[in-house]
């Protein structure tokens, strides 16, 4: 067996998240499984570095798989993009080694959150930008960000279920908030360790709720310093302005 990593990118609109469900949803490692299957001639199981919900975009998702057949490594890429359909494509595939896991050898990763700002809906960031026609303080968010770097228990911004571990406890080493496209959309970039779930959305909601008005950036810390979800006012952000840009090793 080779173990094979992929840089894959997908449009998550039409996907019920990464993880296969079990119940017929059309998900992205059913969909590459099922790519990889036709090439390696054997079952696939294909592990990712963050199984990113329904309808969040990946523009740097890794994912591992293990190979038995022999088709050279630096063909994987163009025969799984001739077989997968247009919402997903592999921008390379790497032999590793047999020790290398997509999640647990990863150090960092790296979501962008796209907030669309002009008084009217965009037909054509629609599916990868959140519409939010208010104004929004970009001085207090950043405010509010600065607050949230570091090494804390982020239970106040995780949603339940998921896989957490055994702990609550996550680094995120950089948050900021920009404008961008002429200051049409705003980006909110954050990198951690690792992520809770949900976790990035209830960040940027928290950080929305700031940007209105509706919560003052001194009112951030104690929020965070809770722990618990049904203290935080703020809802999470929609699933559509989210992408998980890069995975670091």
């Amino acid at each position: 067996m080779r173990r094979i990593k992929l840089l894959v990118e997908y449009d998550g609109t039409d996907f019920a998240g990464f993880q296969v469900q079990g119940k017929g949803e059309r998900t992205v490692q059913g969909t590459l499984e099922e790519a990889l299957k036709r090439i390696a001639g054997h079952d696939v199981t294909a592990i990712a570095a963050g199984r990113t919900d329904s309808g969040v975009h990946a523009r740097g998702q890794v994912v591992h798989f293990d190979l038995a057949g022999r088709i050279p490594g630096e063909r994987i890429a163009s025969a799984l993009n001739g077989i997968l359909p247009r919402d997903v494509a592999v921008r390379r595939a790497d032999e590793v080694a047999s020790d290398f896991h997509s999640r647990f050898s990863a150090k960092s990763r790296t979501y962008v959150y796209l907030l669309w700002r002009e008084p009217a809906r965009s037909a054509l960031w629609g599916r990868f930008a959140t519409w939010e026609s208010a104004p929004l303080n970009l001085e207090a968010m950043q405010e509010a960000a600065s607050c949230l770097i570091g090494t804390r228990d982020f239970g106040s911004f995780a949603n339940a279920g998921g896989d957490p571990g055994s702990t609550l406890v996550r680094e995120v080493k950089r948050l900021e908030v920009v404008e961008i496209e002429g200051r049409s959309l705003m980006a909110v970039r954050i990198t951690a360790n690792a992520f809770l779930r949900s976790m990035v959305r209830n960040v940027v909601g928290m950080l929305v709720c700031v940007g209105k008005g509706d919560l003052a950036p001194s009112g951030v810390p104690a929020i965070a310093a809770s722990g618990r979800r049904e203290l935080n006012p703020c809802p999470t952000a929609p699933p559509q302005g989210l992408c998980l840009l890069r995975v670091e090793y």
